[in-house]
C-alpha cells in the first residue's frame, strides 16, 4: 500500500535560505523509532509538497524535519502524525481509548510467551499480580502482528504478561500491543465491520454511454441493493463549461426500474458512446479485514468506533452470553451510548446533492372542519 504525505511550508523564503530539503521519518508506532526513508527537494516559491511512501500505510507514524548536507545540518524533528485515514487498527484503538475498553502498551522484551513494559499502567506495585488475567493481547506490529492470545498471569512489580498460547515467534523491543478488557479483538473486529455497514456515504459510479442505448443493467453494481440508493444522474454536457450537470433537465429524464431484484438504469434520449454518466449513489462502507485494510477517504474515525462500540455491546447483552446481571449491564450501557451515536450519525450522514426533497420538519396539514 502506497500513502501520500503532504507538507505546506509557509516560510519558504526563510527555510530555502538555510536548509536544501524535507527530510521524511517513519516509525510502525508512536514511540517506536524512526528512520528516515527519504528527502524532498525545496524549490524557491513554492509552498506544497508532497511525497508517495510506496512501503507506507495509513497506521505508521511519520515525521519531518529541514535538512541541509552540508550545514547547518537538520532543524528540529516535527511531531509525530499520521496521514489521515481510518484502518481497522485505528478504528478499534480510538474505541478502546474513548470508551474505556483497553490500552495501547510498548514492548521491551524479546520473549515469545509474554510481553514485558514499563507502562505505568500495568508496572506497578499499585496492582495485584495476575491483574487481567483471562483478558485479551493483540499485538499489531513484529512478528506476531494480529495474533490474540489470552493472559494467564500478571506480575504488577515487573511489568510482565505471560499469555497461553505461546506466541510462534519472539517479540523485539518497540512491538506495539493493545490489552483488551472488554471483549476479545476478534469480536471487536467483526464487530467493527457490523457497524460499517451501517454507515453510510455518497458514491459517484461511472457509466460509460453506448451509442443508441436507453437501458443500462445495474447487475454489475453489487452494493447497488434498492433503486432509492441512486440520488441523481449526473453529467458532462458538450456545453464547453468543464462541470457536471443533473442529466434530468432540458428534456432529458432517467429513473431506475427494478425487476424481480435487478436494478436498470433508464435514461432519454441516449447519450454517445464517448460520453459518460456518473450515478449519485449511497452505499455502506465496505468491510475490513486487516488492521492495515483502509476505509473511504470519507470516513470519520469517531463515527467508526462509536459504531464498533455499539456493535460490541450487542453482542455482550445479546440472550445467552453471560450471566443475567452481566447482560443488564451491558444493556444500560448501550442506551447511554445511543444519544452519542445517533448525534455523530446526524453529523457524519450522507449529503448526496440531489435527492428527494425534504421539508424541514413534518407538513401541518389544515383541518377547517376541526375548527371552533
Amino acid at each position: 500500500m502506497s500513502v501520500t504525505l503532504r507538507f505546506i511550508v509557509e516560510d519558504i523564503d526563510t527555510q530555502i535560505a538555510t536548509y536544501e530539503s524535507i527530510r521524511v521519518y517513519r516509525a510502525s508506532s508512536l514511540t517506536g523509532t524512526y528512520s528516515v526513508i527519504d528527502t524532498v527537494t525545496l524549490v524557491a516559491d513554492t509552498f506544497y509538497y508532497s511525497y508517495a511512501d510506496s512501503s507506507g500505510d495509513l497506521n505508521k507514524w511519520y515525521k519531518y524535519s529541514f535538512y541541509h548536507s552540508t550545514g547547518p545540518v537538520e532543524s528540529d524533528l516535527s511531531s509525530p502524525f499520521r496521514v489521515d485515514g481510518v484502518t481497522r487498527l485505528r478504528g478499534r484503538q480510538a474505541a478502546l481509548a474513548k470508551y474505556g475498553a483497553g490500552i495501547v502498551l510498548v514492548n521491551t522484551g524479546t520473549d515469545s510467551n509474554k510481553i514485558t513494559t514499563a507502562d505505568y499502567r500495568v508496572k506497578t506495585t499499585l496492582f495485584r499480580d495476575d491483574r487481567g488475567k483471562g483478558t485479551w493481547l493483540w499485538p499489531t506490529t513484529g512478528n506476531n502482528a494480529e495474533k490474540a492470545r489470552l493472559i494467564s498471569a500478571a506480575v504488577a512489580s515487573t511489568g510482565v504478561i505471560t499469555v497461553l498460547p505461546t506466541w510462534a515467534g519472539a517479540f523485539v523491543d518497540g512491538d506495539e500491543i493493545e490489552w483488551h478488557t472488554l471483549a476479545d479483538p476478534t469480536i471487536w473486529n467483526d464487530s467493527l465491520n457490523r457497524g460499517l455497514a451501517r454507515y453510510w456515504y455518497v458514491e459517484r459510479v461511472p457509466i460509460v454511454g453506448v451509442a443508441s442505448q436507453e437501458e443500462y443493467s445495474l447487475v454489475g453494481i453489487p452494493f447497488l441493493k434498492d433503486k432509492e440508493h441512486v440520488h441523481d444522474v449526473r453529467w458532462y454536457p458538450t456545453s464547453g463549461l468543464d462541470v457536471d450537470e443533473s442529466f434530468g433537465t432540458d428534456g432529458r429524464w432517467w429513473r431506475i426500474r427494478e425487476d424481480v431484484g435487478v436494478l436498470t438504469l433508464q435514461i432519454h434520449p441516449a447519450i454517445a458512446a464517448t460520453q459518460t454518466l456518473y450515478l449519485e449513489t449511497t452505499r455502506p462502507m465496505q468491510p475490513l479485514y486487516t488492521d492495515a485494510s483502509a476505509a473511504p477517504a470519507n470516513a470519520a474515525e469517531e463515527l467508526v468506533a462509536a459504531l464498533a462500540y455499539d456493535e460490541v455491546l450487542a453482542h455482550l447483552s445479546a440472550p445467552g452470553r453471560g450471566s443475567l446481571d452481566a447482560r443488564k449491564t451491558w444493556r444500560i450501557a448501550r442506551a447511554a451510548h445511543a444519544s452519542e451515536l445517533h448525534r455523530l450519525l446526524i453529523e457524519h450522514r450522507p449529503k448526496p446533492r440531489q435527492g428527494q426533497p425534504q421539508m424541514p420538519w413534518p407538513p401541518k396539514v389544515p383541518q377547517p372542519w376541526g375548527a371552533r
